[in-house]
């Protein structure tokens, strides 16, 4: 099987909590922890410390375009409770979320709608928001005095 989806660590430790949350709901239609542990099993997790720029993941800033229409829209992909549709701020946990994370530019991913069918996008761009001085949760780095 190849491996077609990258996580970092943090992003791994972060979707982990989160599934474990949502697994916790009972008599849900459509439980995203379900699918979020499927992610993390089928993903490779990358060593602490590493990432992969070109790939999406939490605080990433992704493009993306229907593959049978020619607009494109911009997330930035964050936790559930960040997520502001106004900012462009899309949860992890949302069918488009779900689809895009761990993924490179370029793929083309299947975006899976609970109450809907199914729809292709192509990532188009990949930029990470975090900054070299900045710790995956967003804290600024030390500075000293």
């Amino acid at each position: 099987m190849k491996n077609d989806r990258y996580l970092t660590q943090y992003d791994a430790a972060i979707l982990c909590k989160i599934a474990e949350n949502l697994l916790r709901l009972a008599e849900v239609d459509f439980n995203a922890g379900e699918k979020l542990i499927e992610i993390l099993v089928n993903s490779m997790i990358l060593p602490a410390h590493a990432r992969k720029e070109e790939y999406a993941s939490l605080r990433s800033m992704v493009s993306y375009s229907c593959v049978d229409q020619n607009t494109t829209e911009t997330i930035v992909l964050v936790c559930p409770q960040d997520a502001n549709p106004v900012l462009a701020r899309a949860s992890v946990v949302s069918p488009i979320g779900l689809a895009l994370i761990g993924h490179k530019a370029g793929s083309i991913v299947d975006v899976i709608s609970p109450f809907g069918p199914a729809q292709q996008v192509r990532i188009t761009n990949v930029t990470s928001l975090l900054t070299a001085d900045a710790d995956p949760a967003g804290h600024a780095g030390a500075q000293s005095n």
